[in-house]
């Protein structure tokens, strides 16, 4: 490294590359009292795979975290629960967070979640939501 320029050990971005598409920071839940009143008082949803919790934000709330992804450690190596939760991210990202978030959602995986590939993950995701806000609406 030491024949390097400093530009080239900091590895700058080319100027044209586009925008991250990751999911934002701020659209997950961060503070503790949001993340346990959302497990304590809302509603659960559940199926063999996941847990859905979900609480009604109040209308005053300006607080744009939405979401919360949790894969306790009995689901096994720090690797696999880091794999799961990238895969609930993104598929979060990419079909669920669409829609307007009125509520806190805390997504909280399931030993058998592990045996999913990224397509069932995703289909068993989107019924659970179906499943949640067609009861919420009720």
């Amino acid at each position: 490294m030491a024949g390097l320029t400093a530009s080239a050990r900091n590895f700058p971005a080319p100027s044209g590359s586009p925008p991250s598409q990751a999911l934002p920071r701020a659209r997950v839940i961060r503070r503790r009292a949001v993340f346990e009143a959302t497990r304590a008082k809302g509603r659960r949803f559940g199926n063999r795979w996941m847990a859905l919790n979900i609480l009604p934000k109040d209308a005053a709330a300006s607080d744009a975290a939405a979401v919360a992804f949790l894969t306790p450690k009995r689901l096994g190596s720090a690797t696999a629960r880091n794999r799961l939760r990238r895969q609930m991210r993104e598929i979060y990202r990419r079909h669920l967070a669409q829609w307007p978030e009125t509520a806190y959602l805390v997504w909280v995986a399931r030993p058998p979640a592990l045996e999913l590939d990224f397509e069932s993950l995703s289909r068993i995701m989107a019924e659970l939501r179906g499943k949640a806000w067609g009861r919420a609406s009720r």
